[in-house]
């Protein structure tokens, strides 16, 4: 176990439930049955070894768990007419108890809106967004596939380990930079989830179109959703800082238990018009680069002693994520084609807002998993859709 799963154990221990992280995936409605689900995890979870290990608090190893059970760890119901509400409500489902993994796929099965919905969920401390991404690809694909790509170093190693530090808040950040204006500050518990897709092909364009990345395209679109969202509730529009993880799984570690991803503040700027919102984050992601950040910072944040990363981690309160995890490609799950999906969990001290964007062959997901205290939030996925036509120089019906 690194310094941050070491942290993410003690946090997960001192909160009213586990920090979970965790992947929606969408499969066309009677793709599957629930036996059929069952079967395949049975044959393939005593493999894997995150689903088999569990981070105990204090320890400094993987400690070895009961093995995982397909008839405790996957289940099932009817949703019809209901999908949103029991989305939501699979997310403060508990989690198996000790001895057993902490770990647990529901499917949810809605013929009226013509879809099968899987939901992942497990402990934190185990792996990241990234690597349950591999997990659950290894888990239920019919065949193997790329997933996200992994972490390539430079060849040229820079000493960034400063540059980390000196971003990494060590009080709690203020709430003018991190809540949106007309949004409560305080969480209310409630958590729920909005989405909106666009074709992948169309980002790409993007990003084509103005010399950037997709990620600039992904984080710009944010900053106008959040402007608008913040212009429709107060008629004014303020920067936000967010965290961003930033990936350092290395080739060969994709089923590796553990966190390899290093928490980023980036600045939104909401301010800005949308093509200088472009702009200003792609001039952070090549500083970002440049600074050597991301190689010297995962040094510096190894060295930190768990407890007070922990510790520094619930000050800091973060109030907004984001996330960018590309599937590259797209896979099927017992013959059938995966639609779409996303992140899924929010239950990091403090946090009102958790934006990811999952990418396969065809489809982008914009996934907002919300506190209901982030007002109208459930409106930001169309919002973001509207700031991506606004970038392509498109007109939205």
């Amino acid at each position: 176990m690194n310094a941050l799963d070491r942290a993410f154990a003690f946090l997960s221990d001192r909160g009213p439930e586990p920090f979970m992280v965790g992947h929606v995936l969408d499969f066309p409605a009677a793709s599957f049955t629930l036996d059929a689900l069952r079967a395949r995890v049975a044959e393939r979870a005593p493999r894997l070894e995150p689903l088999r290990v569990a981070a105990v608090p204090g320890a400094r190893s993987w400690t070895r768990t009961a093995p995982p059970r397909a008839g405790l760890h996957v289940s099932g119901e009817r949703v019809d007419g209901r999908l949103a509400e029991a989305t939501d409500a699979a997310q403060r489902r508990p989690l198996p108890g000790r001895p057993a993994p902490r770990w647990d796929l529901r499917l949810l099965t809605c013929r009226t809106e013509k879809v099968q919905r899987v939901c992942f969920r497990i402990e934190h401390a185990i792996t990241d967004g990234v690597g349950a991404a591999h997990l659950l690809a290894a888990l239920l694909a019919d065949e193997p596939c790329e997933g996200p790509h992994p972490y390539r170093p430079p060849v040229r190693r820079r000493r960034g380990s400063a540059s980390w530090a000196a971003t990494w808040p060590l009080g709690k950040l203020p709430d003018r930079e991190t809540v949106p204006a007309g949004s409560d500050a305080a969480r209310s518990g409630q958590v729920a989830m909005a989405y909106a897709d666009v074709a992948e092909a169309e980002l790409r364009a993007v990003a084509s179109r103005w010399g950037v990345t997709v990620n600039d395209v992904y984080l710009a679109a944010v900053a106008g959703a959040l402007a608008a969202l913040q212009e429709q509730r107060t008629g004014r529009a303020r920067d936000l800082r967010v965290v961003m993880p930033m990936s350092v799984r290395l080739r060969g570690a994709s089923l590796a238990p553990g966190n390899a991803a290093l928490p980023a503040i980036v600045r939104l700027p909401c301010t800005a018009a949308p093509r200088q919102r472009l702009e200003d984050l792609a001039g952070q992601t090549l500083a970002h680069k440049g600074s050597g950040l991301r190689e010297g910072g995962w040094r510096t944040l190894l060295r930190v002693p768990p407890r007070l990363l922990c510790r520094t981690t619930e000050r800091a309160g973060f109030r907004l994520a984001a996330s960018h995890i590309n599937l590259n490609g797209t896979y099927r799950v017992l013959d059938a084609p995966l639609l779409g999906g996303g992140v899924y969990a929010l239950n990091s001290p403090g946090m009102l807002g958790y934006f990811s964007l999952l990418r396969t062959a065809e489809t982008a997901r914009l996934t907002v998993v919300h506190d209901r205290s982030l007002v109208a939030a459930a409106d930001l996925p169309k919002l973001w859709v509207e700031a991506v036509a606004e970038l392509a120089g498109t007109v939205t019906g």
